[in-house]
């Protein structure tokens, strides 16, 4: 009994240590923005002025409110560790900002935004959550994980 005592003492004790290795180290590792998720909130959102990248006012686009539920004020576009890549929010008057929080290659008049929120209807889908302001978030997901995969222009 004492011997499989010890045996199983030796095979745990540097299973134990090697599990917990990964687990020591706690530097903070940017994942990239490949698969994001979307969290709605029900009010607007503005990020702190430190944080933002760039700021783009998407004046010609348009969102649809639905008639039975609330209407999702702004989405947060952030990837399973939850680093923020962007922040989609829509004020009281209806006017659509986006705020980047990292660096991408995007073009800030966005045709491709344009061009699927207009072959989705966003304007006029009103169901609830995925129509509206959450049509919208799905066509700038898409866009946003292109240009996640896409290198930076160099500086000149």
């Amino acid at each position: 009994m004492l011997k499989l005592f010890f045996f199983i003492l030796l095979v745990m004790v540097p299973a134990h240590t090697l599990a917990n290795k990964e687990g020591l180290d706690n530097t903070l590792v940017k994942e990239p923005f490949t698969d994001l998720n979307l969290r709605l909130s029900n009010r607007p959102l503005t990020p702190p002025d430190n944080i933002i990248v760039q700021t783009i006012s998407l004046a010609g686009l348009s969102v649809a409110r639905p008639f039975v539920a609330p209407s999702p004020q702004a989405v947060i576009f952030e990837n399973d560790q939850r680093q923020r890549v962007a922040i989609l929010s829509m004020n009281d008057t209806g006017r659509l900002t986006l705020f980047l929080l990292e660096r991408l290659p995007l073009d800030p008049k966005l045709p491709g935004l344009v061009q699927c929120a207009n072959n989705r209807g966003c304007q006029t889908d009103r169901t609830p959550l995925t129509g509206g302001l959450g049509c919208l978030a799905f066509c700038l997901k898409n866009l946003l994980e292109a240009a996640a995969i896409s290198p930076l222009p160099k500086n000149p």
